[in-house]
């Protein structure tokens, strides 16, 4: 019997005990490449009752604790203190490595602080890296110095680098100097390709968000345009799924629903009429991937992979205006406009037909980079 070779995956985040749902797209990605590799996962304990070791079905988990103070770096855990403490702690965890017998590749999710921290521990044991830059890592942390720094000395001496969009790609090359990046969007679950279940037969115009509750997501723009139009008088329900610090504004409160797993997601898409991404900056997301292959209109702020999902302004509403305010007016115009001309969301539905689609599904994705990380193993 040939032995798996083994996987080391070193990732900013992870699902945990009081966030299952954070990062989860990862956690099945590496169980669909599984049968592959033997997987070993070390990623950051955000919270006390995250346990340090877990053996989640195929794939084996440690966590480092650090001085997050309970919150995700998103969520306001990135000061000083915290980052200082997470990366001292996850160089610590990296000595606790050991090379397998068989053949071994680390596979880096975000580069930014990760793919220099694990590229000397490589080295030492002559292993090769792949890094995947999946958004932040590049459209945040890569725009400051310190984090300009970090990205580009950890990329270079990468054996191979990966982005989730072409708009990475080309600010990796562009700003630091990176070329040959490979694009290779994530994928979206296969459970979004089965047929529709759920008919649209509540009244008014129904709006969903799902994500993070965060403004860097767009979820502020989202909900201060929708409170807008309601305040206008416009029949509007906005349907919020995922977690996070903001909920209402003002006297305004969606309908909150918290998160829920895949299957939620799917019949929430099947009874709206309209995904609503206003978001500051992004990989290529999934949920618009999603919304995608149930012929769910998005609108959604020019950012990252966005554009590159469409053909032109089939299937989507370009909020392309600049600034919050702006944005936001421009969000609250369209409700109204939909409002009056629901043919408009219908024309939207028929360009996302199946056979013009433009999404990736898990199952690709993850059989590309089973084949570059055999391919650095060579």
């Amino acid at each position: 019997m040939i032995d798996k070779p083994c996987l080391k995956v070193f990732s900013a985040s992870w699902p945990g005990t009081v966030e299952p749902w954070r990062a989860r797209f990862i956690r099945d990605f590496h169980e669909e490449l599984s049968s592959r590799f033997e997987t070993e996962i070390l990623a950051p304990a955000i919270h006390p009752k995250d346990s340090v070791e877990e053996q989640d079905g195929p794939l084996s988990i440690r966590r480092f604790r650090y001085f997050s103070g309970g919150k995700s770096p998103r969520s306001g855990g990135a000061g000083t203190l915290a980052s200082m403490s997470w990366v001292l702690s996850a160089r610590r965890s990296l000595k606790k490595w050991s090379r397998s017998d068989s053949k071994n590749v680390i596979l880096v999710h975000w580069a930014v602080p990760g793919a220099l921290l694990v590229s000397s521990w490589a080295k030492k044991h002559g292993i090769p890296v792949v890094v995947w830059c999946h958004g932040s890592d590049v459209h945040v942390h890569g725009r400051k110095r310190i984090g300009s720094w970090f990205l580009k000395k950890g990329l270079q001496e990468a054996a191979k680098v990966l982005a989730v969009s072409a708009d990475m790609a080309q600010e990796l090359e562009d700003r630091h100097q990176i070329s040959g990046v490979e694009v290779l969007p994530v994928g979206i679950d296969p459970l979004f390709r089965e047929p529709g279940t759920i008919s649209r037969k509540n009244t008014g115009l129904q709006v969903l968000y799902v994500g993070e509750r965060i403004e860097s997501k767009g979820y502020g723009r989202a909900l201060r345009a929708v409170q807008s139009a309601v305040e206008n008088g416009l029949d509007v329900r906005f349907h919020v799924i995922g977690e996070g610090p903001m909920t209402g504004c003002g006297s305004y409160e969606p309908i909150l629903y918290g998160a829920k797993d895949l299957k939620e997601v799917r019949r929430a898409m099947d009874s709206a009429d309209l995904l609503l991404l206003p978001s500051h900056g992004e990989g290529t997301p999934l949920v618009v991937q999603e919304a995608i292959a149930r012929q769910l209109p998005v609108a959604a702020t020019p950012v990252g992979g966005i554009p590159d999902l469409f053909s032109d302004e089939s299937g989507w509403f370009n909020l392309s205006e600049a600034g919050d305010v702006a944005i936001e007016k421009q969000l609250t115009s369209l409700l109204s406009e939909l409002t009056d001309r629901p043919e408009l969301l219908v024309q939207k539905r028929e360009d996302l037909r199946p056979e013009g689609q433009k999404v990736i599904f898990r199952e690709d994705s993850a059989h590309r980079m089973a084949q570059i990380l055999c391919e650095v193993m060579t």
